[in-house]
């Protein structure tokens, strides 16, 4: 637990003092909750270049503290408003944090994150325990030029817990940073309200869906998008007052400080989103100020900060270029087929024995289509925000409510967003619609061109920005009051609590149903996968894992290429007898010593694995295991 909260801390704590202090330097002189997402971009590309000097994670830790720090001294004295900051964060903070933990809670442990939910995270702790000790050869995320600045994030905390704990402080850091930096726009809301509503930016159901897999590269360019186009709406009200006029030729650098986060973090597909909320945010201000302000005076005064921001975007990118550049063909093709892109790599950088490039035969079989662990394509509609299921793959239906529920929902939903849009486009603040008008295109395109799995993603970023527009309004006491005025007050009030409740409980639901996997990892069972490739495989767990801890499916992951790969619990001692019918090669997980059956010979091992290999002719047949769980092979070892 302190090391994964420790991780949260050092990646807020960085966020912030680091983004406050490149806002100061931009003019800001008074405290901005532009800073988490400012900040937080930077802190990962230093993370990632920091991880690759002699001392990795030491180093990466040392140098987030030493550039934190420099960070403090720039603002002692020199930034006001702090006071008033922490009064307005900390409720928000709390309350944020405490959902973020549900997973955690409701499993009584803390872990890997989405474990028999989404396998991804296998191949992230795989990558970052490479980046922690660079011994052998480089993981294919590491080859094919997957972004890693998470990655350095998490081997950086690692320091202070373990690989774990890192990732795991680092991705509920993601929602606490987000709802932080909504408070750009909710800080007006009384204090309950705010807190609340900052929660529900931070965690709307898809996001909160999300992070019950451990997808933290998704919630981190969610964010990002969020805080860009949070700071297009304060660069477009002028709030950036209080520094000296020389100070306006840097007013766009907080952009391209998101925007490099969204580069370390999502490579350059994710700079898509925020060039479409760009050009649309741009094109919206340019028809409605063309009354008072000449188009060509407005393009001529953000010429000059545009530029400055591009040339610190590109000189902060520069060291990753051609890691961007070989992502690109490599992401491609992940669109084109469906597969999640850390499986991918994880295949080509570990061709099949006779040339082919891939796993064992069921995880080809499962894993290689449009949907990558989704059942069907995923509906738009849950972005709105409230869809009554813990598992954002469920039909409506399909789960424990009736369809028609589903749809009600979705009903309150939309309601609530064009009553709340409306008003934001009434006041002129285009912003964050324009942001949000691009993230459905892109999900359009996606869904028209691209693979359900990529058009889940795409339905991901458009939730945070229809939930802060939908709560910004809708928990405003002014709202009402407007309401009074045209009698209209029981209806708004009547569809603002019953959407706060129900987007409320929707994440609620999501992140209690979050599985939460070992505590802890060893990289020890994928490196040694190619020597049993293709061959029936036993791997003999703790019971207590295998009970408690999710590890059937984190184990049954790490293991692919077998065929089949049997997962079982293992027996209390050795025994005299030889290994079961069918079985080639056998695998301890738990530091063993001797071998658990009779004629087995040790063939490698990678604490805390030992693979033993069994002696003579294979005889019997290999066993199998129920249709879509090839790791339950029923040999009945005992536990």
């Amino acid at each position: 637990m302190l090391g994964t909260y420790a991780a949260t801390l050092l990646a807020c704590g960085s966020a912030l003092l680091v983004g406050q202090a490149v806002l100061w330097v931009c003019g800001w002189r008074h405290w901005s909750w532009l800073a988490p997402v400012v900040g937080l971009g930077p802190v990962l590309a230093l993370a990632w270049g920091a991880v690759q000097l002699p001392g990795e994670g030491a180093t990466a830790l040392g140098a987030i503290l030493a550039v934190s720090a420099t960070g403090l001294i720039v603002l002692v004295g020199r930034t006001d408003g702090v006071g008033e900051a922490v009064r307005e964060g900390l409720p928000a903070t709390a309350v944020t944090l405490v959902a973020a933990s549900i997973p955690f809670i409701v499993e009584g442990r803390f872990g890997v994150l989405g474990t028999g939910f989404n396998v991804d995270m296998s191949q992230h702790l795989f990558a970052a325990d490479w980046l922690a000790d660079p011994s052998g050869p480089a993981p294919g995320l590491v080859e094919q030029g997957y972004p890693l600045g998470p990655h350095g994030l998490a081997v950086a905390a690692a320091e202070l817990g373990n690989l774990v704990h890192g990732f795991g402080g680092m991705t509920i850091a993601v929602p606490v940073l987000a709802a932080l930096c909504s408070l750009v726009v909710l800080r007006e809301l009384p204090p309950l309200r705010r807190a609340i509503a900052a929660a529900l930016v931070a965690l709307p159901y898809v996001v909160a869906s999300y992070l019950a897999q451990g997808q933290f590269k998704e919630l981190l360019e969610g964010f990002f998008l969020l805080g860009f186009a949070l700071c297009l709406h304060q660069l477009a009200a002028g709030w950036a007052t209080g520094g000296p006029p020389r100070m306006g030729y840097l007013a766009a650098v907080p952009l391209a400080a998101i925007a490099l986060g969204s580069l370390y973090s999502y490579s350059a597909p994710g700079l898509a989103w925020l060039a479409a909320a760009g050009a649309l945010f741009a094109a919206a201000e340019l028809v409605r100020r063309r009354r008072k302000v000449a188009p060509a005076a407005l393009v001529r005064r953000a010429l000059l900060p545009l530029a400055v921001a591009l040339l610190v975007l590109v000189a902060g990118a520069a060291p990753e270029l051609g890691r961007i550049i070989d992502f690109q063909g490599n992401a491609a093709k992940v669109a084109r087929s469906g597969e999640d892109g850390d499986r991918q790599f994880d295949r080509r950088a570990e061709p099949a024995r006779g040339g082919e490039a891939g796993g064992g035969r069921e995880e080809r079989e499962q894993h290689n289509d449009d949907l990558g662990n989704l059942f069907n394509e995923i509906p738009p509609l849950e972005a709105l925000g409230v869809w009554p299921s813990g598992d954002f793959r469920v039909d409506p239906g399909d789960g424990a409510a009736p369809a028609i529920a589903f749809y009600l929902a979705s009903l309150l939903g939309a309601l609530a967003l064009l009553l709340a849009l409306a008003r934001w486009l009434r006041r002129g603040e285009t912003a964050v619609p324009a942001a949000l008008v691009g993230a459905t295109a892109i999900y359009a395109a996606a869904w028209a061109f691209s693979t359900p799995y990529a058009a889940a993603k795409a339905i991901m970023m458009i939730a945070p920005l229809a939930m802060l527009i939908t709560v910004r309004e809708l928990l405003d006491p002014a709202v009402v009051t407007a309401a009074v005025r045209s009698r209209g007050a029981i209806a708004v009030a009547a569809v603002a609590g019953a959407f706060a409740v129900a987007a409320g409980v929707s994440s609620v639901l999501a992140l209690g149903n979050a599985p939460v996997g070992p505590d802890s990892y060893s990289p020890g069972l994928a490196r040694m996968r190619s020597a049993f490739e293709g061959q029936p495989t036993l791997v003999l767990a703790d019971p207590q894992a295998l009970a408690d801890e999710h590890a059937r499916d984190f184990l049954a992951w790490e293991a692919r290429g077998g065929d089949p790969v049997c997962i079982e619990p293992a027996p209390r001692a050795a025994t005299s007898t030889p290994p079961p019918d069918g079985i080639r090669f056998v695998v301890t997980t738990t530091g063993e010593t001797e071998p658990p059956f009779a004629n087995l010979s040790r063939r490698r091992e990678e604490l805390p694995y030992t693979l033993w290999e069994r002696r003579g002719r294979l005889g019997g047949r290999a066993p199998g295991g129920p249709e879509g769980s090839p790791s339950e092979c029923g040999l009945a070892l005992g536990g």
